[in-house]
């Protein structure tokens, strides 16, 4: 068995990398990639307790986009959409994506600052240093959700749900906007750095399946090499399009449970809320596409 999608403490998951490669082997994955939000940090300390528990972990990431490119672009969600790449083989040496990773974290730890400072100006006293915490520690990636956890810690809110609604969505009170990579730089980054380029669960861009065809074309013109077909969210039978897609066009049926441990227990490791399983020949797959972008 193996999971191409799951997340650590160094962005919005509840296990540090070592636990995750630990939680991975007890659930008899042989295969595990470390995907977090904007950031590779947790790669490095996930491949060195894998080669300890015989576990292969596979270097990732899973970039956020500007989701105001649809909309730019001719396409119509209906709703908020959610737009993600993966990126899988990043080296472990200095290289384009890791740099502009890089570039995203420092734009988001001035980002994080400025929020607090917005909630203090709307009576909610909690300060930077409890929100580093709560997301694991100094050089941690802190989310939203952190800042929402703290809050309700501290009774400004009742529950998460609220600290988004009032204070952190899109919108909301104390929301402050983030850099974003348009999908087309994202997937060219990628290229460039050698890693293998992969559109995340497009089932939550809410834009039609005609539609999901035409934004995977234009990514594929610039090097995209999978689609995700095997999302713990779905059933195979609600992904079977996206399948039949990626087999016309030559990509990689690629996929995962998309694990946050405690953060979002919904998603079992492996096989997320539907039981997907993830055929074992993608990895194979995925390897050999890491090899031709490497030359």
């Amino acid at each position: 068995m193996i999971d191409l999608h799951a997340h650590t403490t160094v962005s919005d998951g509840g296990d540090d990398p070592r636990d995750l490669v630990h939680k991975a082997s007890s659930a008899g994955l042989i295969a595990i990639a470390v995907t977090d939000h904007d950031n590779d940090a947790g790669c490095a300390d996930a491949i060195d307790e894998g080669a300890k528990l015989g576990v292969e972990v596979v270097p990732g990431v899973e970039i956020s986009c500007d989701v105001e490119d649809l909309a730019e672009r001719g396409f119509h969600p209906s709703s908020r959409p959610t737009m993600h790449l993966l990126g899988y083989f990043i080296p472990r040496t200095g290289n384009p994506l890791s740099e502009g990773l890089a570039n995203l974290q420092y734009h988001r730890a001035n980002r994080n600052r400025i929020i607090v400072d917005r909630l203090n100006e709307l009576g909610v006293n909690i300060t930077f240093e409890e929100v580093e915490t709560e997301a694991g520690g100094p050089g941690s990636q802190i989310g939203r959700p952190h800042f929402a956890a703290v809050m309700v810690r501290h009774n400004a809110v009742p529950d998460y749900q609220t600290a988004f609604d009032e204070y952190l969505a899109k919108g909301a009170k104390a929301y402050i906007g983030r850099k974003l990579y348009r999908p087309v730089e994202a997937v060219e980054l990628m290229i460039e750095a050698g890693v293998v380029p992969v559109l995340a669960h497009p089932l939550t861009m809410n834009i039609s399946f005609d539609e999901v065809e035409r934004f995977a074309d234009e990514l594929v013109d610039v090097g995209l090499k999978g689609i995700e077909g095997y999302h713990g969210d779905w059933s195979l039978e609600e992904q079977a399009p996206l399948r039949g897609y990626a087999e016309r066009k030559g990509l990689i049926a690629s996929g995962g449970s998309d694990y946050h441990g405690d953060m979002r227990p919904d998603r079992a490791l492996p096989g997320g809320k539907s039981g997907v399983m993830v055929p074992g020949e993608v990895l194979d797959q995925l390897k050999s596409a890491s090899k031709e972008l490497k030359g």
